[in-house]
Formats: C-alpha cells, structure tokens, sequence
C-alpha cells in the first residue's frame, strides 16, 4: 500500500491537470446572418462560427455552441463564467464587462436605414435630425446604446424590441417606425429573413460614431488561462492567412451595400 497509494495520488493529479487543460467552454450567440445563423435543427452555421471554431480548435479547448435570442445571449454571458459569446461589439461601456478575445468579423460602422416610400428618410441630414422622429432598435444591442448616446429617448423617439428578427418589418407593419438601425452587411440576410426587397429600403445615414467591430468576448470569471489560449490563437489565425480564408468563403455574402 505504502507504494502504490503515492501512485494512485499521481495518477489523480495528472487527471486533474488535464482536466483544467481542457476547460469545457459554453459559446452562446444570437442568430445575424451572415455572421451566425441558427437554424430550425438548433445547428449554428456563418463566418464567424467558422472563425470561433478555428480558433477554439487550436486552442484545443472542447466546447458547446447554443443560439438564443440576444438578451439572453448576452445576459447568460456576462453571468456566468467560462461562458463566451460572439458576435459581441466592443463598446466603452461593456469593456471591463467581459475578457475580449479580439475581433472576429470585419470592421463596419452602424446605418440608420427606412422604407424608400417614407418622405421623412430623405429630411434627415444629420443624427440631430433622428430626434424629430421615431427610431427602433434591438434592446441591449450596441444600437441601442448608440442612439441614446446621440440623445434619443425610449417612449419618445426610440422604439426597442426585443426579437431582431421582427426589425425590419416594424418599417412595414408599423407607419409610425420610420427608421431601424442596422448595418450594411447584415440587413439584406434581415430583409431576406423577413420577406422584404432591399429595393424597397433606402439608407439614411452612416453613424460613424458607432463602429460595429464584433468580437469573441468571454464571462469576466473565466480562467485566464482559457483567455490566455484564446487569445493566442485568435491572432494566429488573423497573422498566418486564415482568416482571408474563412472570408474568402463567405465573399458572396458578406459584401457592403454602399
């Protein structure tokens, strides 16, 4: 006994090293195609699945991957830890919020779009202009946070909803939604999802204010040593030539309507 009881503690100590090496990970993330794209199986196709399973694969940290609607996406991510969630902005109010792997999409700024039919998308010439008419926006999205940092105001001028996939039909089935936020390489995979020609939809005005660099962000309480790994092969995979491979791919849908 004597001798193989120090084994048997080795053994065990080795189990449980590897074990940490190889922390389970939960990625949560919403449906915005072309990015992500949760389908009737639950399965999560797009871009940025193919990066952040790239990058978790070299790392070669195991995980699961589950699509929900935003605010529980976002909400499950920032309280519990070894969680990670993308495609997430990086904004000044959600920095110290979460551990930010790095970008994992191309760089695009927010684009208040509304139906061409509707007069009032040609009298805006300046954000200042939006607080004269009503705005709808995803709650807790970065658009939402932008616009009421150029000063509009929720059950005034700004309209926030609650399921994304509803955003551009608020344009169609409500008159008195005249503009929605979104972003040029996102909202022909919307319109299509809602059943709308882009034809119909007119760009108003590009928030420059308001980058949407989406990023890989993980639960601030998850170990640093997931992070750490994470981290390390997100910038291999920017630096050695595949992620212009991953793009390449995706070319045809991820393309600016300027």
């Amino acid at each position: 006994m004597k001798i193989i009881l120090p084994v048997i503690i080795t053994l065990l100590c080795v189990s449980k090293h590897c074990l940490a090496d190889q922390s389970q990970i939960t990625l949560v993330t919403e449906h915005l195609p072309p990015y992500q794209m949760i389908h009737h199986d639950s399965s999560v196709t797009g871009f940025a699945v193919d990066v952040v399973s790239e990058v978790f694969n070299r790392a070669n940290i195991s995980y699961t991957l589950h699509g929900y609607p935003w605010v529980r996406t976002y909400n499950i991510a920032l309280k519990k830890s070894n969680y990670c969630i993308f495609s997430i902005a990086k904004i000044p109010s959600r920095e110290a919020l979460f551990s930010w792997i790095g970008p994992i999409t191309e760089k695009t700024n927010a684009v208040v779009y509304a139906l061409k039919s509707n007069e009032n998308g040609r009298k805006i010439t300046t954000l200042e202009d939006l607080k004269k008419y009503t705005t709808a926006v995803n709650k807790a999205d970065v658009t939402h946070t932008g616009m009421l940092n150029i000063g509009l105001t929720e059950d005034k001028n700004l309209y926030v909803l609650h399921h994304s996939e509803s955003l551009i039909n608020l344009l169609v089935t409500r008159p008195e939604i005249d503009f929605i936020v979104v972003d040029d390489i996102t909202i022909p995979h919307r319109a299509k999802l809602a059943g709308i020609s882009m034809s119909l939809l007119q760009r108003v005005i590009e928030v420059e204010s308001l980058p949407l660099n989406f990023y890989l962000a993980c639960n601030i309480n998850t170990d640093k040593s997931v992070i750490d790994k994470l981290k390390t092969n997100l910038d291999m995979v920017h630096q050695d030539g595949t992620y212009q491979q991953i793009l390449s791919k995706w070319t045809g849908d991820i393309k600016q309507v300027k």
